[in-house]
């Protein structure tokens, strides 16, 4: 009696997305199918693509040169685990210099990339299902905030899905370049980095208070906030299933602020689970998250590893939408 023949199980071919930031650079590249996937490489660089940035102004040369010799890296890595398409998302720093669109043009011609500028509405909802890979459990309402280089995306979310979305302008890296311009910061610099902060959110969520409903759970991702809850647990090596789901108190957080404000970059450097080149832009990323925990009135927040690197990846695998 013949044996039956064996199935070959075709695995889908290794997709990578690149989450082009207004600070940093993030690489994914993995394989699967829907929102289940298997992350075969992880990488994010620095770059301050959006360093000294004014809206309608070109990108710094050397911001522009630092970035692009990432991206070349990326695609050599991307090309050696056979990824077979390439997905660049990006954000604030991109729509705001006058020199952007040439930018990706320039990725999409000379690197063979697909690129997306995305809105800060897009950028969110993507942020929303690459955080949702990770959460566990799924709450039954959240807020999701992504706070990043020049701007922070706001997501409530109902039972996993996007209801509403907000962009506002506070950035690590912005707020630096506006307030804090001591190393340490002086004490008068830190008031008006968290006044600025609160006044924007009081005008971005203007109409807060008619909503009907306030969400379960608090949820931070990206570097910023995923940095801190490193520096929290003392992680000498970055490690995300420590980081995913990991509940940092306002206390925790406080003294964290306080420790940090204390030293100059040089010296904070050395705290563990600080990344060196995010040494000098984690007092006012510290200063974003404590103003959004104070404005919406809450002791915790949850943190994700995912967010919207994870929603570029889902975006190029055809599971979220890459309309513009």
């Amino acid at each position: 009696m013949r044996g039956q023949p064996s199935r070959k199980i075709m695995r889908p071919s290794p997709l990578a997305a690149i989450d082009l930031g207004s600070n940093t650079v993030r690489l994914l590249v993995a394989s699967g199918q829907g929102a289940e996937f298997e992350r075969l490489l992880l990488r994010q660089e620095v770059t301050r693509l959006g360093e000294a940035l004014k809206p309608g102004e070109p990108f710094l040369p050397a911001a522009a040169r630092r970035t692009w010799k990432v991206l070349e890296q990326y695609r050599a890595e991307a090309e050696a685990l056979g990824a077979g398409k390439v997905v660049v998302g990006a954000t604030m720093a991109v729509r705001q210099a006058a020199d952007g669109s040439d930018f990706l043009a320039r990725i999409s011609l000379e690197l063979g990339f697909e690129t997306l500028l995305l809105s800060g509405a897009q950028e969110a909802d993507l942020t929303a299902a690459g955080v949702m890979t990770g959460l566990k459990p799924v709450p039954d309402s959240a807020l999701i905030f992504d706070l990043g280089g020049r701007s922070t995306e706001f997501i409530l979310t109902k039972k996993g899905n996007a209801l509403e979305t907000y962009s506002l302008e506070i950035g690590a890296v912005a707020l630096t370049e506006t307030y804090l311009l001591s190393d340490p910061p002086l004490d008068g610099e830190v008031k008006a980095c968290r006044a600025g902060v609160d006044n924007i959110l009081r005008c971005g969520f203007s109409e807060w208070d008619d909503k009907a409903w306030r969400p379960d759970e608090l949820v931070g991702t990206a570097g910023t906030t995923t940095t801190l809850a490193a520096m929290a647990q003392g992680l000498n090596v970055y490690r995300p299933e420590l980081i995913d789901n990991y509940r940092l108190t306002r206390e925790v957080l406080a003294g964290l602020f306080q420790r940090i404000l204390a030293l100059p970059t040089i010296e904070r450097a050395l705290i563990p689970g600080l990344p060196r080149d995010r040494a000098d832009i984690i007092a006012a990323g510290a200063a974003g998250v404590l103003e959004i925990m104070d404005f919406f009135n809450t002791n915790s927040l949850i943190v994700s590893d995912a967010g919207l690197l994870e929603g570029i990846w889902l975006a190029a695998a055809g599971q979220r939408s890459k309309r513009q």
